[in-house]
């Protein structure tokens, strides 16, 4: 029996956890996780995940690993985790993967999206964030070109991080609206924003001052403005995180 280091894919509903990182009398998703992996394997696993994520913030393709001693197969032990963990915490793939993977540190970039709606739905009130005002997409879409590119993001960080260097490269954002799958009448504006890393709530605060551009309550030529002065306290305030998604990870 060999010691493997096993990489598993998986899709949450945060909405009953208090975020990824395993926390003193709080439900995690990872110590959720180590828990079912203690019923398999016998013995306590420590897994590594690829980014914390707050509260309600959900996952599509989160990325964990953890080197355990075992002959089950990637399809065995997807079988074994699925059949102990709540059905809010799916496991999507299991792979096995050389000794150095990380899924933090090998990471090349990670993908977030964010979702708003503009119609209230009780279908949406965990899932999307609801903004009552009208939202004007192309003037987000001329700020956001602001905001690509490297730049120093500490006016995008919150308050906590214990991180120095704030210099951080978004790839691209994409905006875009899409009907609402289960009642066509209600459009979704789907916010998606990669990056080679994020700073404390980075993406969040990012998408808050997209929707005060929206609003028309700041210029798109403001954000500029925003990102120069690397002050937290000129920028718009951070948006609730159950519209997040950490989207895909990239290596």
């Amino acid at each position: 029996m060999r010691e493997k280091n096993v990489k598993l894919i998986l899709s949450f509903d945060g909405s009953g956890f208090y975020g990824w990182q395993r926390q003193k009398d709080k439900i995690s998703i990872q110590e959720t996780i180590e828990n079912a992996g203690l019923k398999i394997f016998g013995k306590e696993i420590k897994i590594k995940g690829c980014g914390r994520t707050d509260s309600k913030v959900h996952g599509l393709s989160y990325v964990a690993n953890f080197k355990i001693e075992t002959d089950l197969k990637e399809e065995e032990i997807k079988g074994a985790f699925n059949s102990n963990l709540p059905p809010s915490i799916r496991i999507k793939k299991v792979e096995i993967e050389k000794d150095d993977f990380h899924s933090r540190y090998s990471a090349k970039s990670k993908v977030y999206r964010y979702l708003i709606t503009q119609s209230p739905s009780p279908f949406l009130q965990r899932y999307a964030y609801y903004v009552k005002e009208k939202i004007d997409i192309k003037r987000m879409e001329i700020a956001s070109k602001y905001i690509i590119g490297k730049h120093d993001f500490t006016s995008f960080c919150a308050s906590g991080s214990s991180v120095k260097d704030k210099v951080r490269e978004v790839k691209r954002i994409e905006i875009k609206e899409e009907n609402f799958t289960i009642d066509p009448e209600i459009k979704i504006l789907i916010i998606e924003i990669e990056a080679d890393g994020f700073l404390y709530k980075m993406a969040r605060n990012i998408v808050g001052t997209l929707i005060e551009v929206g609003k028309g309550k700041i210029e798109p030529e403001d954000v500029k403005k925003i990102i120069e002065a690397k002050d937290r306290k000129i920028a718009p305030p951070t948006p609730p995180p159950h519209g997040l998604y950490l989207k895909q990870v990239k290596y």
